[in-house]
């Protein structure tokens, strides 16, 4: 008689070993084991994405608030110094800044437009005040640069030190000057800066003369603007009015037969006035 296969592989299945029961438990704790890890996992992964949106929400409210300025533009300036170069045709522009915090003073005078390849001039005046004192407090800077090396000039305040430097600040202003030449394309200027520093009382006089092109700064008419340099207004204070006494002292007027230098001016400041009254029906 056949048989079919069927009994015969419900025998085979019923003769199998059974799964122990430490097996059993086991895999199931194992699979209790890896839920709880998931669940873990997301609740962390949850956490950590509220934190990130925590951080994010408050660094924007931290970088949309305005930061105060170190230093203030006063709005309406009253010069407190003069200074004429004949040699650059522009007028200057003056300017005032205050220390918001420590009080010091910046008298700015400008003149020339670097972005009109024009040849500029920067004098600045800086009366330090509690700022000065405070540590990592730095001393406002001129546009980068690429100093050359550093020696002395004598002016009538005395010998400052001068360095010369090449602006490469204008280089994508004349950069499409292409057709002009090869300084054209540099886009290099020759500069030199000033700086002049003293004690008694705490004044700092900073100023960077800039060419057009590449040529060298001409020294004398630099010491000839610092020649120029006057003080109009002290505001009471009698050690500034003694120190740009004693600067007149040892003015001496650039030189007139010069074809460089230009003539100084007639004064216009105050020691001027009280050398020469105006008298009553004189023009």
């Amino acid at each position: 008689m056949r048989t079919t296969g069927w009994p015969a592989t419900r025998g085979r299945r019923r003769t199998e070993a059974p799964i122990h029961p430490l097996l059993r438990t086991f895999a199931s704790e194992v699979q209790a084991s890896l839920v709880r890890a998931c669940l873990y996992a997301c609740v962390l992964a949850a956490f950590v994405l509220t934190g990130m949106e925590l951080l994010a929400r408050i660094g924007g409210a931290v970088v949309a608030q305005p930061v105060a300025p170190e230093w203030i533009d006063v709005i309406k300036p009253i010069p407190a110094f003069a200074l004429s170069i004949p040699e650059l045709a522009s007028e200057p522009q003056y300017a005032i800044r205050r220390h918001a915090s420590g009080g010091g003073r910046r008298d700015i005078i400008a003149f020339g437009d670097a972005a009109a390849q024009e040849a500029t001039a920067t004098v600045e005046i800086y009366r330090p005040g509690a700022e000065a004192d405070q540590p990592g407090e730095s001393a406002p800077e001129l546009r980068l640069s690429v100093p050359v090396v550093q020696r002395m000039l004598d002016t009538k305040f005395g010998l400052a030190a001068i360095e010369p430097f090449t602006d490469r600040g204008a280089q994508g202003a004349q950069g499409a000057q292409g057709a002009q030449g090869a300084e054209g394309a540099q886009g290099e200027r020759g500069c030199l800066r000033v700086t002049r520093a003293f004690d008694d009382p705490r004044l700092v006089i900073r100023a960077q003369f800039c060419n057009p092109g590449p040529e060298l700064v001409d020294r004398h008419m630099v010491a000839c603007a610092l020649d120029r340099l006057t003080l109009i207004s002290a505001a009471g204070d009698p050690k500034l009015i003694a120190l740009f006494a004693r600067a007149e002292l040892k003015r001496n007027f650039c030189g007139q037969n010069s074809v460089f230098l230009a003539a100084t001016p007639r004064r216009t400041d105050w020691i001027e006035a009280a050398r020469d009254p105006r008298l009553r029906g004189r023009q």
